[in-house]
């Protein structure tokens, strides 16, 4: 296998771990409450990736220099901590399918920060399939929720508006740690500096949302950023959810999205990172009742057609 076909391989393996992911913290957001979820993950993941580092280099802490640190961990700021508070807050209020939907505007978001900030450029094929795959993925998640959808237009609205802060910020995100990464690195050690970093993040998050939760506890009773709704599910089941979307996001997934990046061009590694709202079609019976509409189904095969483009896309410049 080529460097440049393993590159898209792990795009691609990125979004489907986090089909995973967005199940597992959709679940546990329900039960605990984005904050809460939010704070779990990113401690049990940054002391997990501090471990794995020590055992495969011998160190902690990567050693990669002041520089490549600091890029790295506003990486892991904005993508990791506000852009992922948005992220479960989203989760929570209107689910994974449309929040997920609202992340496909992080390639666009990339692509531009890319060319305005680092003079990268991509051929007009690669162009063409981005487009048509951020066509199809859209064409997907943008169908209008089933009539027993319990969703109330206020929470659609901040639901809305949550998705597009997680997109910028995981947008302008991938684009810092596609420039930290340049060079020789290893992926896990990027990895450890932006979790680490995303940690500290939400650890100040959670203790902004939790003064305000209790100077206005009942104005901020309902909404998914503070406050948990009932449980509906014994609580170690949000325990286990919570897990299993730590493992198959924040580590396992963020990993291979960063061999993504080192490996391609920050506009096409996004796109493939960008399926999610597609692979998560044949969950839709678990998670809305119903199989996947003709109309997603078509929406996959234009979304899965722009993969193949880029796919096959020469390798972009810089400027």
């Amino acid at each position: 296998m080529t460097i440049e076909r393993a590159g898209e391989l792990a795009g691609l393996a990125t979004s489907a771990l986090w089909v995973i992911s967005s199940l597992s913290f959709a679940a546990a957001g329900r039960r605990m409450g984005a904050t809460q979820v939010n704070l779990l993950r990113s401690l049990l993941a940054g002391v997990f990736l501090l471990g794995l580092h020590w055992i495969l280099s011998g160190t902690p802490w990567p050693q990669i220099g002041s520089h490549r640190t600091w890029i790295l961990a506003l990486s892991g700021v904005l993508g990791l901590a506000i852009g992922d508070q948005f992220l479960f807050a989203g989760y929570v209020l209107v689910g994974p399918r449309t929040t997920t939907l609202l992340l496909t505007l992080a390639p666009a978001v990339a692509a531009m920060l890319s060319w305005v900030l680092f003079g990268e450029w991509m051929v007009m094929q690669a162009i063409v399939g981005m487009t048509v795959t951020l066509a199809g993925v859209m064409w997907v998640a943008a169908e209008r929720p089933h009539a027993s959808s319990s969703i109330t237009p206020a929470q659609q609205r901040k639901g809305v508006w949550y998705g597009v802060g997680a997109a910028v910020c995981q947008g302008l995100g991938m684009v810092l740690a596609s420039n930290g990464l340049k060079g020789a690195i290893d992926p896990i050690s990027a990895q450890t500096v932006r979790m680490s970093a995303g940690a500290v993040g939400i650890v100040l998050i959670a203790m902004i949302v939790g003064r305000m939760n209790r100077a206005k506890r009942n104005a901020f009773a309902a909404d998914a950023m503070t406050a948990p709704p009932p449980l509906a599910l014994p609580p170690q089941g949000g325990i286990l959810a919570l897990l299993l979307g730590t493992v198959t996001g924040p580590i396992l997934g963020v990993w291979c999205s960063l061999y993504a990046l080192q490996k391609l061009e920050v506009g096409v590694a996004t796109t493939l990172m960008s399926l999610v709202p597609v692979m998560i079609l044949p969950f839709t019976r678990l998670t809305e009742g119903r199989w996947p509409t003709p109309r997603a189904m078509l929406g996959a095969v234009i979304a899965v057609a722009g993969v193949a483009i880029l796919a096959t896309a020469p390798s972009a410049a810089v400027v």
